[in-house]
Order: C-alpha cells, then structure tokens, then sequence
C-alpha cells in the first residue's frame, strides 16, 4: 500500500534544499571583453555558485550594459561592440549579480605628430612619431605602424626613421591596416659658400675626355653633399662640357670651364693639345 508523503514534511523537504543550494555568487566567463572592431560578438555564460562552489540549476540571469552606445548585450549574453569606450554588462541572478568590463578600441586614425619635415643636408634624419587612435581618440595598444617614401632618391624611410638623400619634397606614408596618413618631406642643402675643382686635368688631347669633380663647402668649411653645380665651356669649338661635368676636347686651344651653384663659381683651364 502506497504512503502519500506529509504536505508538511514536503515544504520541510523544499525549504531544506533550497538552502543548501543558496547562491553565493555569480560567475562568469570570460571575465572581461576586448573588441578592436565594430559589430564584433562575444557571448557570456553565466552560472550561480553555492558558498562551497557548486552549481545552482534553474537560476534565470539578467544581462544590462552600462552604456549601449559603447556595447550592448542581449538576453542570452551576446555583447556586440559598437563604438570605442568602457561598459560593463551587469548580470543578476537572483539577489547576486556579477561585473564583465568591456572595452572597445576600433582603430580610426593615424595621428603623425610634428607636421611637415624639413631636412638640411644630405644623410640628415628625423623620427616620424606615429600613433594609432581609436574612434574616441585614444591610443589603440599594439598596433603596427609600417612607413613607405614615394621617392626614395629625395628620403629614404626605414623604421620610423627618414634620411635625406637628395634636395626636393616627396611624402612619407604611413600604414596600419586599412588606415593611412601621409607627412611631407622636405629636403634642402645647406647654403653653398664656396665651390671647387678637385684634380682637374691641365690639359687634354684632341678626342680625349675627363670628368670634372667639383667640391661644395658651407661657410663653416662642412663639406655639403648632393651639390649639382652647372657647368660651361668658354669656347665649344674648342672643348664641350655635359651637365655631368664630362669635358671632350675637341680643337687644339686654350679653354675655362666654369662650375657654378647659386651665385658661387669656380674656373679651371685646360690646354687642348694635339694627339
């Protein structure tokens, strides 16, 4: 014969396991969100925890965001990235609840600090200070910036460091995934104080050639690389000279050469001799 059980011990019976499955705390994973791009998702799983850490069943939990503008969370957990900032989901469960700290860093631009770049002086260098920012303006950690010259003949780049190679102005590009940001390089040579032949012949024979070598100094007596002087021939009939500085003797004689930058010059003479 079957016994009914007592409705009295029966609620006894009830009360006593709800106790012992008390909730002492909600637990979630992960403890913490990072997004680096917008609309990106993540789901929470939530679970209630007795005092001596095991699991309560049947427990309904309750996602919020503090701020739905930075990242929202629907009823099953799922937090969405929407712009850069800090949140923080809150979830209840029960007379506990629980902190996730979400922060969202959608990289937005690269901040080149110090505007244009000017340089004086062939081998001269500079340091680009680049930065990525997210769309609220603050630093986005880890990210890689690479830097490229469209021309390399006037600065060449490497690293974050750019070297003056010729006089003129080209851009520096800077690069962090789809995001670019470009400076302006501007190279210039010092003021040219003086100029110079070096080992010039004294004379040539008719059909033969010589390049002249010319020298550019700074008041200061510094050498200044990358100097194009424009070079003449007094008589061409006698001697002709390229813009490189290449001398071809042409007709016995005497003839100047003139180098010349800015509003310096040098001369050397050369005697055209027969073969």
């Amino acid at each position: 014969m079957k016994r009914l059980l007592n409705p009295a011990i029966a609620v006894a019976l009830l009360t006593l396991v709800s106790a012992c499955k008390k909730v002492e705390r909600i637990e979630v994973e992960p403890k913490q969100l990072s997004f680096t791009e917008a609309n990106k998702k993540e789901m929470l799983k939530a679970s209630a925890v007795t005092a001596d850490g095991k699991p309560v069943d049947g427990v309904k939990f309750e996602f919020s965001s503090s701020d739905p503008k930075v990242a929202t969370v629907d009823a099953n957990g799922t937090v969405v990235a929407v712009k850069s900032g800090s949140a923080s989901v809150e979830v209840k469960g029960g007379e506990k609840n629980a902190k996730v700290p979400v922060e969202v860093s959608i990289p937005g631009a690269i901040v080149l600090k110090g505007g244009p770049i000017a340089l004086t002086g062939i081998g001269t260098t500079a340091t680009i200070d680049a930065q990525v920012q997210d769309d609220a303006g603050r630093p986005v950690q880890g990210s890689a910036v690479e830097f490229s010259s469209a021309d390399a003949k006037i600065a060449e780049v490497s690293g974050n460091t750019v070297t003056a190679k010729g006089a003129g102005t080209t851009q520096i590009t800077a690069t962090s995934g789809a995001l670019r940001q470009q400076v302006e390089v501007t190279v210039k040579l010092p003021e040219v104080a003086s100029v110079a032949f070096e080992g010039a012949p004294a004379a040539l024979k008719v059909g033969e050639t010589a390049d002249l070598k010319v020298s550019a100094k700074a008041a200061d007596g510094a050498a200044i690389a990358g100097v194009t002087p424009t070079f003449t021939s007094s008589n061409e009939k006698l001697a002709t000279v390229d813009a490189t500085g290449k001398v071809t003797a042409v007709k016995v004689g005497a003839v100047t050469i003139t180098a010349k930058s800015g509003d310096k010059t040098a001369e050397t003479k050369i005697t055209i001799k027969k073969k």
